[in-house]
């Protein structure tokens, strides 16, 4: 990860769902060009130095809050997006629906019109005592028993020929099909429409019903989605507005102490033990040709001093750098970036160490892997949550290991194996000892 965007979601964790899992590409590059055109700076270390301008990072609090806002909104219009496509295939298949059993209707209709003009025809011939009016009845029973006299015949076994001669069956079955369609209108005629008709019509209702109901409910759902984002927008904002200014790094020591002071499970004095393991092991000045750090007093190079302090130092500013901001700097730059104040007690100590000694995110990846989660080098709630879910002599114990493992694989391990070998035995007994306290 850019550490720019690092800077980003530590001014506001709310970004960080938006720059992980499948992330836009340009929403990273805004997050990236934001951040330098309020810091006006690309490089990390001037970045973490500019942002402990209060005024700096409130107004970079605000556009980022405000790139979280419109990408929350992209997101709710994708949703809603979505949604409509699926109401507008409902709807298209309800419509066509609707159009058949129209076109259906309107043939029942016909054919309804027609049989009421013949039962009409029929009425008045009758009323005339007219001849003609003995003709349906005529034709209904000379179709009726044409119908049940050719049936029976098929049935105890007649038209013989049929089943050996196609010609002969095919004219059978046109004979037998012309019979059921006449009897069927007989039928018609004689007792209106039939019951599977009348529940096609009421299916025809139930589907423009259910049709009007999906849409009021497409429109209370898209009212509450609008609702929700003006009021998560309206949050975001006011969260931002609340969230206090980044104090100067002469003041993060006394801050940080009283913020781990109130977390529950957590001594206040752990920092200041675990800081007292690290001066031992760093020791006081020393400047070795081999030790790719440079000049370092009590475990501070000179690259790191100089960013801290934002301006170039000299061997002499390294050798006479103070206990205290040494101190300042171990919690800034290591304790918090580690979330150790959030880590169990001994575990913290093992993290911190190897940190300060082999870089944050080295530190950070070999947490992840003992604990089983992904190794991207932030220590956040997942990590946090995994740590302590498992036995803390177990993580102690395996962090020591892979921590030498990584100091066997470096090519200045002959040089320095037999201090790393002896600071990593006892941090580790320190860890233990923390545990067990």
């Amino acid at each position: 990860m850019n550490p720019l965007i690092g800077i980003a979601v530590n001014l506001l964790p709310d970004l960080a769902k938006r720059l992980t899992g499948g992330a836009k590409p340009e929403t990273t590059d805004l997050v990236l060009s934001v951040v330098r055109e309020v810091l006006k700076t690309d490089d990390p270390e001037e970045a973490r130095l500019r942002v402990q301008d209060a005024e700096l990072t409130a107004e970079l609090r605000v556009k980022l809050a405000e790139i979280d806002a419109a990408q929350k909104a992209q997101e709710d219009a994708a949703e809603q997006a979505q949604r409509q496509n699926e109401l507008d295939q409902i709807r298209a298949r309800l419509d066509a629906e609707a159009a058949k059993r129209d076109a259906e209707f309107r043939e029942l209709t016909a054919r309804m019109s027609d049989r009421q003009d013949a039962r009409s025809t029929f009425e008045g011939l009758a009323k005339e005592s007219s001849p003609f009016a003995w003709g349906p009845v005529v034709v209904s029973v000379i179709v009726s028993a044409g119908f049940f006299i050719t049936l029976i015949f098929l049935i105890r076994g007649g038209f013989e020929a049929a089943a050996t001669d196609p010609v002969v069956f095919q004219v059978v079955n046109i004979a037998v099909g012309a019979l059921t369609a006449g009897f069927a209108t007989v039928v018609s005629f004689w007792l209106g429409s039939s019951d599977g008709s009348r529940r096609k019509d009421l299916s025809a209702a139930h589907a423009q019903t259910a049709a009007v109901a999906l849409q009021r409910e497409n429109a209370e759902a898209t009212r509450k989605i609008v609702s929700e984002q003006t009021r998560q927008t309206a949050e975001l904002l006011d969260k931002v507005t609340r969230q206090p200014a980044p104090v100067a790094p002469t003041q993060q020591l006394a801050q940080t102490q009283a913020v781990a002071s109130e977390q529950p499970g957590k001594d206040a004095l752990q920092f200041t033990r675990s800081l007292e393991t690290i001066f031992k092991h760093e020791g006081g000045y020393v400047d070795h040709p081999d030790d790719p750090g440079g000049a370092t007093n009590m475990g501070i190079t000179h690259k790191t001093l100089a960013a801290w302090r934002g301006n170039p130092v000299t061997r002499d500013d390294v050798r006479n750098m103070s206990r205290e901001e040494a101190g300042e700097i171990y919690r800034a730059n290591y304790w918090n970036a580690l979330s150790c104040d959030a880590l169990p007690s001994g575990v913290d100590l093992v993290v911190f160490d190897f940190g300060v000694n082999a870089g944050v995110s080295r530190a950070a990846k070999l947490l992840q892997r003992i604990v089983h989660v992904e190794q991207d080098g932030q220590v956040g709630p997942i990590t946090v949550g995994a740590a302590k879910a498992i036995d803390a002599e177990h993580i102690v114990s395996s962090f020591s290991d892979g921590r030498m493992e990584h100091y066997r694989s470096l090519r200045i391990w002959d040089t320095f194996k037999n201090g790393w070998t002896r600071r990593t035995k006892e941090t580790r007994e320190a860890a233990l000892a923390m545990i067990r306290a």
